[in-house]
């Protein structure tokens, strides 16, 4: 009974991306500068964690993805997170980056509040979200005032995990600027195998703006294989290869999180 809730669930949260790629303004590109998942859990009260992510492009294949994609540039972010109650997290971002200038340069800030929604009985789907303002710099992003709404879903059955993160995205400024929300899924499936580490399958996407969707070859969807390892409980760390699976996401890329709660 319990396996075909979980197989209903997944089915679900599978179902709602795929009904938003089949319908037609090209999209942009994912956010190299945060390439995360979002669960629902937040962090400890009173408890600092301090990430460091680091991205970079290391092909892309057609005028499209390289456009897209910015081969060879190198990002990286500080995250400072704050458990403010048990269910609520404030954070700061502090993004960096090496361009196609070869300069390496600060990049922008952004502000986040994570919560998860408190559950008064044991619900078998979790649910949560995530408020971020974005205010970067005009020669590094495309849309440099950006508003995120992020709904999160997810659901557990033994040893795994599934989390859906359905962002929408509202540029304030920049070449998105006033043609609405932006959809940008991701997602991922973890298998709890042992105490130490827990490999995943995580999914990024970008759609571009809801009205109209992109062409499927012009929005950006990529399947990353990763690995949590959980050596001690203080330290995160996250290691994962971007597989591109369209024309403008034609490349791949490589991620870590690096992180510490005090």
């Amino acid at each position: 009974m319990r396996l075909t809730r979980f197989v209903r669930q997944s089915a679900l949260l599978v179902a709602c991306v795929i009904a938003m790629l089949a319908v037609v303004t090209p999209s942009h590109a994912i956010d190299f500068y945060e390439i995360q998942i979002y669960d629902t859990d937040t962090a400890p009260v009173g408890h600092l964690t301090l990430e460091l992510h680091s991205n970079s492009t290391t092909t892309a294949t057609g005028h499209l993805a390289k456009r897209q994609m910015g081969v060879y540039q190198i990002r990286e972010t500080v995250e400072a997170t704050y458990g403010v109650l048990r269910w609520l997290e404030v954070g700061q971002y502090f993004a960096t980056a090496k361009l196609s200038n070869g300069e390496y340069e600060y990049a922008g800030s952004r502000t986040k509040i994570h919560f998860g929604i408190p559950q008064t009985f044991e619900w078998p789907v979790q649910f949560g979200g995530n408020v971020e303002l974005d205010y970067m710099r005009h020669g590094t992003e495309d849309n440099p005032t950006t508003l995120e709404l992020r709904p999160i879903v997810g659901t557990s059955f033994k040893k795994f995990r599934l989390v859906g993160n359905f962002a929408f995205e509202d540029p304030f400024s920049g070449r998105g600027a006033h043609r609405g929300f932006q959809f940008n899924p991701s997602g991922e499936l973890v298998y709890d195998l042992n105490r130490w580490v827990s490999p995943a399958l995580e999914y990024y996407g970008d759609m571009g703006s809801i009205q109209p969707l992109a062409k499927v070859d012009d929005q950006q969807h990529f399947i990353v294989p990763t690995l949590n390892f959980h050596f001690i409980p203080q330290l995160e760390l996250n290691l994962g290869v971007g597989i591109g699976l369209t024309r403008a996401s034609n490349g791949v890329f490589l991620k870590s999180i690096v992180g510490w709660t005090f």
